[in-house]
């Protein structure tokens, strides 16, 4: 969709100056020179000195100047490992919300709107100081009237979603200028990333998302003894409001937590994690240290269900062929896989490709039998793939960023973490699950299911056919330019088998003659003799038209 210039419009105007400001302060005038924004907008401001940062550094303090939004939009892009630098995606890892919390008198109105009710109806305690304060929401701590229970109540900013709206519009104007303007750029596709990551920002909006993750995860946990998320309370809620269990805990690399029990943690989130990827195809996409909670009694706890990934059954697959490329260190079945899993595949270089593959494989080959952290291979193949033109479905992004999350975290809880020996036995699994005799049948019965009820029906559609056909209701017209040709090329190809026919049976028949006239003991003056003469002499001028005929027609062709 075509969104309007923003300029057109006062007040996005005004932001778009102010994000202009922000942009030309931080060293980035240069890039501006190129777009078609109004001159005095870049002139009149002197860059701050940035000479103490680099580029990437630089476009994270811009994110963070911006405010809200631009925080949000970098970090939902620090799961783009498939088309951002990994310099970038460090940067963006970085990004906290410079927020000030909203006095509870400007949150209560939204608070008590989405109840329906006074908040004393259904809290018996309700403490007015947030717990954490975020871009989209602030958290309270209270305790509901019916049970006692101790819950977290998350309560969305007030006139959130027009200002996110405008910076979002004015964020598409920018990328697209940027992208018809600056030939360097062209390769990233920027306007697909913020289309992409705008719907993503407007999708936090919506609590009710990340409460359907978490309620997911727990109705597909094998292992809810040690690893769950909160319990939503869907009577509360919304999509700007949310009310879930209160967990207390702590968070990786404390060091309350001992060096067994770590070694222990580290193994349980390691094994949901794959779980969830490998097994269920749903996980958590974001399993960092600040979203994971360990109880007092040492379970593991995972928060903030915001961003979720999805993989379906051929994904999961695809994926297992990819470990098992990767770990043969073979870029020719590496590129063959991805080409399989791409979505799309534009300006497609193969051999360039695989070159660039295996030079990444080359370096971290000494690294992928061993303990060192391997998640930076998968992150810096999904950049490879990226800007050589293969798209990945954004949930391989998501995938991958779950695995360096994890594996940081495990490290956090056992320095001897190994994220290969966790993942093999569900890659193993996975294997049996795909070749498995009797999963494939399953999988495969409601196809057969299709074909065979096509072969019952299979009689009846023939029988209609040549009825249709008995009452001339099928006309078939067709009309082919030099078709005429082809039939007298098949006529004359005809024509001559007929006479090489004719020539040999007058050959074989002679033969058998003067065979059996030789073997009975005639005289050479016999009449079978000169029938057998006769049919040799017929046979070489039939043979000689026909040689004569050839050459003819083959001389014509060539002229």
């Amino acid at each position: 969709m075509t969104l309007l210039n923003p300029l057109d419009l006062y007040s996005n105007a005004v932001r778009t100056k102010e994000i202009v400001t922000v942009l030309v302060r931080h060293g980035f005038g240069d890039l501006l020179e190129q777009l078609p924004i109004p001159r005095g907008w870049i002139k009149r401001f002197i860059p701050a000195d940035a000479q103490h940062l680099n580029l990437w550094q630089r476009i994270r303090v811009v994110l963070e100047d911006l405010g809200p939004t631009f925080v949000k939009f970098g970090q939902i892009l620090s799961t783009r490992p498939d088309v951002l630098p990994e310099p970038l995606i460090a940067e963006l890892k970085l990004l906290r919300s410079k927020v000030k919390a909203v006095p509870f008198e400007q949150m209560q109105p939204i608070l008590l709107s989405e109840l329906g009710e006074e908040t004393g109806t259904h809290f018996s305690e309700f403490d007015e100081t947030p717990v954490a304060c975020g871009s989209i929401g602030q958290v309270y701590r209270a305790r509901l009237r019916r049970d006692g229970s101790v819950v977290a109540v998350k309560v969305q900013r007030p006139n959130l979603k027009k200002p996110i709206k405008a910076d979002i519009e004015i964020i598409g104007w920018l990328a697209r200028l940027l992208h018809d303007k600056v030939e360097e750029l062209r390769p990233y596709d920027l306007p697909d990333i913020v289309a992409e990551t705008g719907k993503g920002i407007m999708q936090e909006l919506d609590f009710t998302i990340e409460c359907r993750n978490a309620q997911l995860f727990n109705a597909l946990n094998p292992d809810p003894e040690h690893v769950f998320a909160p319990h939503v309370y869907d009577e509360f809620t919304t999509a700007r409001l949310s009310v879930c269990e209160w967990v207390d805990g702590v968070s990786p690399g404390d060091p309350s937590i001992t060096p067994e029990e770590g070694k222990e943690l580290a193994r349980i989130g390691g094994n949901s994690i794959f779980q969830q990827i490998v097994i269920t195809g749903f996980f958590h996409a974001d399993p960092h240290g600040g979203n994971i909670l360990i109880t007092p009694e040492r379970r593991l706890c995972f928060i903030d269900w915001g961003l979720a990934g999805q993989l379906t059954r051929q994904m999961r697959y695809f994926l297992a062929d990819l470990f098992a490329a990767i770990a043969s260190s073979d870029p020719e079945k590496v590129v063959r896989v991805v080409n399989v899993m791409a979505v799309g595949k534009d300006r497609l270089d193969e051999i360039k490709l695989e070159k660039e593959t295996g030079f990444v494989l080359r370096k971290y080959q000494n690294k992928f039998g061993k303990s060192e952290p391997v998640g930076e291979i998968v992150l810096e193949l999904l950049y490879v793939f990226g800007v050589n033109g293969i798209t990945l479905a954004r949930d391989y992004s998501l995938l991958a960023k779950a695995i360096v999350s994890i594996e940081e975290s495990g490290l956090d809880l056992d320095p001897s973490f190994d994220i290969r020996t966790i993942a093999r036995p569900y890659l193993k699994k996975l294997a049996y699950e795909r070749w498995n005799p009797i999963n494939l049948l399953k999988q495969n019965w409601w196809g057969l299911q299709g074909h065979f009820a096509r072969l019952r029906e299979l009689p009846g559609e023939v029988q209609r056919f040549f009825r249709k056909m008995e009452d001339g209701d099928i006309a078939i017209k067709l009309k082919h330019e030099g078709f005429e040709s082809l039939i007298s090329s098949f006529d004359s190809g005809i024509n001559r088998l007929s006479f090489s026919l004719i020539i040999a049976a007058l050959l074989i028949g002679s033969s058998f003659i003067i065979s059996g006239t030789i073997q009975a003991g005639h005289a050479s003056g016999s009449l079978l003799v000169h029938i057998a003469t006769a049919g040799f002499i017929s046979a070489g001028v039939l043979g000689g038209w026909l040689i004569f005929d050839i050459l003819r027609h083959g001389r014509h062709k060539k002229k």
